[in-house]
């Protein structure tokens, strides 16, 4: 007796929630990848645009947060059981890098040279924020990109379950 998927079970798997969660993270995973890099360069989008695209960024950082969630809700629990190390440095690090993008966000929103102007906002910006934000951005990329790398196969996966 082979154990082959059918076309029925093979079709039912794909049209199945978990399936459809795979694709719809997957494709804001994109989302936010896409905008993560429009916000990430200044230089080239000019500075209006990169304060609202990183007010605009916000969204689809929320949606992934929330997309991940079940995992996220484990993490206490998971944390205190027995885990390798490799799975214990990624629980930290995306803790870390999600306290870095609040802080990053945080501190850009305080540092804004356009969007309090456009609001007619009267508000003195700081030069210890722009700083602060400039130093703790510098952090991001290299972090964002461990990241990835910590994923990888999550995203390897998906990928492959994509294409079909």
């Amino acid at each position: 007796m082979t154990t082959e998927a059918t076309p029925n079970s093979a079709e039912k798997d794909k049209s199945g929630w978990q399936y459809s969660m795979i694709k719809t993270r997957w494709v804001w995973d994109v989302a936010l990848l896409v905008s993560f890099i429009i916000v990430s360069i200044p230089q080239s989008t000019g500075l209006a645009i990169h304060e609202w695209a990183s007010v605009v960024f916000v969204v689809p950082f929320v949606i992934h947060l929330i997309l991940h969630w079940d995992w996220m809700k484990n993490l206490p629990t998971t944390f205190v059981q027995k885990l390798q190390a490799s799975e214990r440095f990624n629980i930290i690090w995306d803790a870390a890098l999600y306290f870095m993008m609040v802080f990053v966000t945080f501190s850009g929103f305080l540092a804004s040279e356009v969007i309090f102007v456009q609001l007619d906002i009267d508000l003195e910006v700081l030069p210890f924020w722009q700083q602060l934000h400039d130093d703790t951005s510098n952090f991001i990329l290299p972090m964002l990109g461990i990241h990835l790398a910590l994923h990888w196969n999550w995203i390897k996966k998906a990928t492959k379950k994509m294409r079909k």
